[in-house]
């Protein structure tokens, strides 16, 4: 049994937008779930509470989130493109 019992829990509320980000940075790291990933990332951020580890783990985020938009923006083009595709196949 671990020495650190984690008996205290710490609640805190977020807008839709900031809940769907924290979930996206979450699955895009491959955190078990997403209490581990917030209390690990508070935890680094006390941590190494410097500005540079701060601004690494931002950017970070912030290539996350670029990843997740071109992926969707993939998945959109390649739709446009069946859709013109069918498109041009019935006018035949």
């Amino acid at each position: 049994m671990s020495a650190n019992i984690r008996d205290r829990i710490v609640v805190f509320r977020l807008s839709q937008d900031e809940y769907r980000s924290l979930k996206e940075a979450c699955d895009s790291r491959g955190a078990r779930n997403l209490s581990d990933f917030t209390r690990s990332e508070v935890l680094a951020t006390l941590q190494g509470g410097t500005l540079a580890g701060h601004l690494t783990r931002r950017l970070a985020m912030i290539e996350a989130e670029i990843a997740i938009m071109q992926s969707a923006i993939a998945r959109l083009n390649q739709s446009v493109d069946e859709v013109s595709h069918a498109a041009s196949a019935s006018q035949r």
